[in-house]
């Protein structure tokens, strides 16, 4: 049998036997009903849900082979159903509670990512990547375009001062600072901004624009005319 009742890692799950002996026959008792033993709890629950495909487990207790399934939110939700109406008051009481956690780590966790992202940045690189742009490619078209990145001279590339809230500048006193390199990282500000659908289709028809083949650009002047946009190339 499982040892943790709650699994947050993808969903809300828990296991039937814990269903019934954390929630179910306590709110039963509460209701002054009887409990209800597992044997009954799962031809209930297979009834229920007949038709669909739950993982469970058999095991020996106390010389007794003792069945339990795996079930999600839903499915937590629907047995439930299945109790007196004081009883599903206490199920959906507990599974909106159990799903109020589950938010509260997920926000954790995008906070620390906000951190992190704030405290060390998110390489260009590993931008590109998430989005599935080619890195160096992209970069090169950005040159030609000049709208959001400068390049120097001596081959540093510097960020357009109008975007420049949106990443972190890296000084030639850091140590992750590159003579002939990248010297600017996302925060989680830009990293957001140049996220979102429409930043990540500029980036797109940049690469078309200033690198792309003639058909390329042919097929991006016809989409645009198709959409009632004026000819940008």
């Amino acid at each position: 049998m499982s040892t943790s009742i709650i699994n947050f890692d993808q969903t809300v799950t828990m296991t039937s036997l814990d269903f019934l002996n954390s929630v179910i026959n306590p709110a039963r008792e509460e209701a002054g009903e009887k409990p209800i033993r597992n044997n009954d709890f799962i031809k209930r629950l297979e009834d229920e849900l007949s038709g669909q495909e739950i993982a469970y487990e058999s095991f020996v207790r106390f010389g007794n082979t003792v069945k339990e399934y795996t079930l999600n939110a839903d499915q937590l939700l629907l047995v439930g159903m299945r109790e007196s109406k004081a009883v599903r008051l206490k199920v959906l009481e507990y599974i909106r509670k159990i799903e109020a956690v589950k938010q509260r780590l997920e926000n954790d966790k995008k906070r620390v990512a906000v951190q992190s992202a704030n405290r060390r940045g998110v390489t260009w690189g590993d931008f590109c990547k998430a989005h599935d742009l080619p890195a160096q490619r992209l970069l090169q078209a950005l040159k030609k375009s000049r709208g959001l990145f400068r390049f120097r001279p001596d081959g540093r590339v510097e960020v357009n001062p109008r975007y420049r809230d949106y990443f972190i500048i890296l000084k030639p006193t850091d140590r992750r600072f590159s003579p002939t390199g990248i010297n600017f990282r996302f925060n989680a500000k830009g990293q957001e901004y140049f996220s979102k659908e429409k930043a990540l289709d500029k980036f797109r028809t940049d690469l078309v624009e200033q690198l792309g083949s003639d058909y390329e650009k042919q097929q991006l002047l016809l989409s645009r005319a198709r959409a009632g946009k004026p000819d940008e190339l």
